[in-house]
């Protein structure tokens, strides 16, 4: 999964410098924040990152279905970088799920809360 994070990182890098716009200002509170919930769930142990995996990759595939449907008709080559990105976080969210990170019991709460904070940053993103 880290492999694909690193070409999804330089496949947006290299489409926003090729465009010569700026990286999101809130690329260093998602690094922060990445890392602050991996520890957190790692300390819980399994389960938990499982179910922090599957949360944060749903709700990314949430935001990149936006996204596609935005970009359809707009930019094509942003589009099929996004449709590309998207079909590796498919397979990290059901990856994660198959481990058990479905969410149930009191790992709903994580899942939830986990759902929530991945869902402000992408906000932020939009608005940094």
């Amino acid at each position: 999964m880290l492999e694909h994070e690193l070409r999804h990182f330089k496949t947006f890098d290299s489409l926003l410098k090729a465009r010569g716009i700026r990286p999101c200002y809130a690329l260093p509170l998602w690094m922060i924040g990445g890392w602050m919930l991996g520890s957190f769930t790692a300390l819980l142990g399994t389960k938990a990152i499982w179910v922090c995996t599957a949360a944060i990759e749903n709700t990314v595939n949430q935001h990149l279905d936006h996204q596609v449907a935005v970009l359809s008709t707009a930019d094509p080559e942003a589009l099929a970088a996004v449709e590309s990105i998207r079909r590796d976080e498919e397979e990290h969210e059901d990856h994660a799920v198959k481990n058990g990170g479905e969410g149930r019991g009191l790992y709903r709460m994580l899942r939830w809360v986990v759902k929530g904070a991945t869902g402000l940053a992408i906000w932020l993103s939009t608005k940094l």
